[in-house]
This record gives structure tokens, C-alpha cells and sequence, in this order.
């Protein structure tokens, strides 16, 4: 952890030169944070073994966390994934958790867990989960590279797309178009083509919001380069 965070790890972590100080720790988390709190690590302790749990212990104290220790527990739980009852946690929290749970470990659940398995609890979760609020339940969907991805995540698009919210400006993201944006990128990113879904980019390209505009470029212009054109905004195909 030290040849990788710098010698003074864990009272501080060195990112791109610069030493960002602990700010906080909880049971399974250390906060690094800079001091005008615009820079802020969260690093899991599970990397370092100063955490740690087991399946039986997780089922049996789950109940009582609060959500705050959930997704603690959720954001850092990943680095749990060569411990053999890893895929019996994701499980259980499929199972027994909420959205904002399911969101932290979509990935974790798309890569560690038989595919066809896979599949089934994050459709699932895709289905119970705001339109808005699902980026990292379908990324968790196209890490599967199940031959049914492609569907659903189509369906969720579908769904985005009709929402009568997908072009409200906000101060920050329309988190409808968020969603849809990402959804897209996954759904290259299992194979479908990127033509199917030029005029969606051309339109979130022209989105209100300027969060949204930025996110678009940032995730699908190496799909379509003509995102980087400033001066051609709905572009060419």
C-alpha cells in the first residue's frame, strides 16, 4: 500500500504528486480529503486487510446496519473478490439489499457471478430500480456479456427515452439523460452499433443542460468523434 499511496499511507495518500490527508474513517472506508474538500479518495480497507469480514458474519449482522453502513460496506466490498465466499455476499445483498446497494456492486455482481445468474439479479434490479438512478446496474448488465444484455439494456433505453423528463435542464445532470447516455455507451459496449444510436447522440449532444452535454462527449465520443467538433454540435454520422 505504501509503494502505491506513498510512505505516509494510511495518514495520507499521494495522488498525481500531491498529498491528499486522512479525513475520516469508518469500519470499512478511509476519506482522504483535500482541504478545500474539491478532491476526496475513498479508499476500501479491505485493500490493506484492516477489514474484514465473512459471509456468515455479513448475513448475521446485515440486519442491523444502517443504510449509511450498507454502502460503506457496498462501495468497498469489491476488494473481497478473491476471498472464496465473495459470490455468496453478492448474493445475499441481491437479495436482501436495496437499489443504492445494488448500484455499488453491479459491477462486482456482472463479473463474479455465473453470467446466466448474473443476468437474472440485475434485470431484476434493473426493473426496481428509478429510471435515473440505474448507469451502474446496466454497466453491471454489459459486463456480463450475456447474448440477452443486448435486449434488456434496449428495453431500458426505450424506457429512458420515452421519460417525459429526459430533457429538463438541471443545475448539475438531468440524471434521466445521464442514464441514457450511459446506457448507450453499454450498449456498444456489448456489441450492439453505434449507427443504431447516432440521432440519440446527436440529441443528447444538444442536450439543455450542460452536464449532460459534457458526459456525452466525455463517454461516446471515441464512438462518434464528431462529439469533439465544437463547432458541429448534432454532428455528422
Amino acid at each position: 500500500m505504501k509503494s502505491y499511496f506513498g510512505d505516509e499511507y494510511p495518514a495520507a495518500i499521494t495522488v498525481d504528486g500531491v498529498k491528499v490527508p486522512l479525513d475520516s474513517e469508518r469500519r470499512w472506508t478511509r476519506i482522504y480529503a483535500a482541504k478545500d474538500r474539491k478532491t476526496c479518495h475513498h479508499i476500501s480497507r479491505f485493500m490493506d486487510g484492516s477489514a474484514a469480514i465473512t459471509f456468515s458474519e455479513l448475513a448475521r449482522e446485515w440486519p442491523a446496519w444502517t443504510e449509511d453502513d450498507r454502502l460503506d460496506f457496498c462501495g468497498s466490498c469489491s476488494w473481497l473478490h478473491e476471498q472464496a465466499d465473495f459470490p455468496e455476499i453478492l448474493r445475499y445483498i441481491m437479495v436482501h439489499g436495496g437499489p443504492d446497494d445494488w448500484s455499488a456492486i453491479a459491477n462486482s455482481v456482472g463479473t463474479r457471478l455465473p453470467r446466466d445468474e448474473a443476468l437474472d439479479l440485475l434485470t431484476r434490479a434493473l426493473r426496481s430500480t428509478e429510471l435515473g438512478e440505474a448507469s451502474n446496474i446496466s454497466q453491471g448488465i454489459s459486463l456480463t456479456k450475456h447474448p440477452d444484455a443486448e435486449r434488456v439494456l434496449r428495453s431500458h433505453l426505450a424506457a429512458l427515452w420515452a421519460h417525459p423528463s429526459l430533457w429538463q435542464n438541471a443545475d448539475f445532470n438531468n440524471w434521466i439523460a445521464y442514464d441514457t447516455t450511459c446506457c448507450i455507451e453499454h450498449l456498444i459496449a456489448v456489441g450492439a452499433s453505434p449507427t443504431d444510436f447516432t440521432e440519440q447522440v446527436r440529441a443528447l449532444a444538444a442536450h439543455p443542460c450542460d452536464g449532460n452535454r459534457s458526459s456525452c462527449r466525455r463517454f461516446l465520443a471515441r464512438h462518434f468523434p464528431w462529439l469533439n467538433d465544437s463547432t458541429n454540435s448534432t454532428g455528422n454520422a
